[in-house]
């Protein structure tokens, strides 16, 4: 990714549960951040009140996280009562109903309501606002497409009026690779890399969407070379290493299977075309949120 991506106003982190996204889109923003954007990291996680690496609170209205950028969590109740204060005369009047048991088991019922509502606040923070780019803290690719789909689905069931022109605004911003790019992040291991590869076919060749490029986490990195290996194996065998050593030697045979069977795991992901930020496995006790987001962003920023 060349550095005229630096200027996204939307990044879209993603990937299959389990890989670190939300790690890498934080690492992501610290780098906007200390490159001089005024940035926000946006999640949709229902699940926690505080950010679960940050310990910042998820609010609607974006937080400081105390590291240069701010943090936000979409809701789309809140976002359809904003919606209605910024564009309907006395929308003031209408949060109460935005707000009742009545209009979220409409919105339940209402398919595609909700991630529309949260796109549009996706939406506004990266083009309404004095935000420069936007971090997208994702779903997990299993729900991304659902998400995608929305606002051309929003477009055939509505034709016209102010819902169908919204959609078409939050499509264009999606679709258009000057503005929005989508990162795949994936562990090198076989069903992560698979997960991402399809990914990209969704986001790159099916909605023509600016991708790349993809984050590899969790890398094994400083194993000995095989010609290192074998003759400290023939000293091994030789009895010519004491305990420690033989322990060392251990260690090193069990970086480099697992090495080996990364790259492996890696090999399909060059077909694709795009490239690769390698990010080592990081030793995450005694670091802190700040340290190891640094030793991320150190990693990922020369390919940024």
């Amino acid at each position: 990714m060349d550095r005229q991506h630096r200027d996204h106003r939307l990044l879209i982190v993603t990937g299959k549960g389990g890989v670190g996204k939300t790690l890498l889109a934080a690492a992501l923003a610290r780098i906007s951040a200390r490159q001089g954007r005024r940035t926000v990291l946006v999640t949709m996680d229902s699940r926690d009140d505080q950010h679960p690496l940050l310990g910042v609170p998820l609010r609607y209205r974006p937080q400081p996280s105390g590291l240069g950028f701010d943090v936000s969590r979409v809701d789309a109740f809140e976002a359809v009562a904003e919606y209605a204060r910024r564009t309907m005369p006395m929308g003031l009047l209408y949060e109460g109903v935005f707000r009742s048991r009545a209009f979220r088991d409409f919105a339940a019922a209402a398919p595609g309501f909700e991630a529309l509502m949260c796109l549009g606040k996706l939406f506004n923070l990266a083009t309404q606002t004095d935000y420069r780019q936007v971090v997208f803290d994702a779903p997990a690719t299993g729900h991304l497409r659902e998400l995608l789909e929305v606002p051309a689905a929003t477009q055939r069931a509505v034709r016209v009026g102010p819902l169908n022109h919204n959609a078409r605004k939050i499509e264009d911003l999606l679709l258009d690779p000057d503005r929005t790019r989508v990162l795949v992040a994936t562990l090198p291991e076989e069903m992560p890399v698979r997960e991402a590869m399809e990914t990209v076919a969704l986001c790159r060749d099916h909605w023509r969407m600016g991708v790349g490029p993809v984050l590899v986490n969790r890398l094994v990195t400083g194993t000995v070379s095989a010609d290192e290996l074998s003759r400290l194996t023939a000293l091994e065998a030789d009895g010519a290493l004491g305990p420690a050593a033989r322990r060392a030697v251990a260690v090193a045979r069990s970086r480099q299977a697992l090495a080996m069977a990364q790259a492996a795991a890696l090999a399909p992901l060059a077909t694709i075309g795009l490239p690769m930020l390698r990010v080592p496995r990081l030793p995450g006790a005694g670091v802190g949120s700040e340290g190891l987001l640094d030793e991320v962003a150190r990693h990922l920023e020369p390919g940024l």
